[in-house]
């Protein structure tokens, strides 16, 4: 008996068994791992069974990339009185200061606009907002979470927050005497470490209430159904 015989088996056979078969690469695997004793070498796999593997990779990987860019984004909801908005900036909203809520604009004054998270939402203060309701799309990784600040710019320590305190003097060119806005500081910095254009935190500290306040303005699509 010659030991090192090949065995010539017929690709047509061998394809039929793959088209049967919903998970060729298994099929294969067993098929080679059940002839191994026997010294019978089957032939490699004509060109275009690899090209089909890559192909199916290729289509695997796509779609885990357009699934990751959908899921990556991240829909924020405005509600104004004003019609045929393009784009939602805040340097024309603070010309209108009942976009703020009065206790929220007392503790910082740069100019921004208010987004809820999630699709009916309603004001913690006002309750309802009626108007013209207006989509966006932003990345997470452009917003600054507040309350969290895993950054710690103002709740580790009372060290780490002079040293931050500073590094915002420094940015804005203000002397060691003037008064720091903790929120215009935290702002500030996350903008320059982070890329950041707004934070996002709990209204009034209410879970599930989380709600944007983008400093940059950002295009905007109106939609056409109530909000509520």
């Amino acid at each position: 008996m010659e030991r090192n015989r090949t065995v010539s088996v017929g690709w047509n056979s061998r394809l039929s068994l793959l088209v049967c078969d919903s998970k060729p690469a298994t099929l294969v695997n067993d098929l080679n791992s059940e002839l191994s004793w026997t010294w019978v070498q089957i032939p490699p796999p004509p060109p275009f069974y690899e090209l089909l593997n890559n192909m199916k990779h290729l289509l695997e990987n796509w779609r885990e990339y357009v699934k990751e860019d959908v899921e990556g984004g991240m829909t924020l909801y405005h509600v104004s009185s004003t019609p045929d908005i393009d784009v939602l900036d805040p340097a024309i909203a603070v010309k209108n200061v009942k976009t703020y809520t009065s206790a929220e604009y007392r503790a910082w004054d740069r100019p921004r606009v208010f987004f809820f998270t999630k699709w009916g939402q309603e004001d913690v203060g006002i309750g309802r907002i009626q108007g013209n309701v207006y989509e966006v799309e932003v990345s997470p990784n452009q917003l600054y979470p507040l309350s969290e600040d895993p950054n710690g710019y103002y709740k580790r320590s009372k060290e780490d927050y002079e040293e931050h305190k500073a590094r915002y003097k420094e940015t804005r060119d203000r002397p060691d005497y003037y008064p720091v806005n903790l929120f215009e500081m935290v702002a500030t910095l996350s903008e320059r470490d982070e890329g950041a254009i707004g934070f996002i935190y709990p209204q009034q500290g209410k879970e599930n209430k989380d709600i944007v306040a983008l400093w940059e303005p950002v295009t905007a699509k109106r939609l056409e159904k109530s909000f509520y």
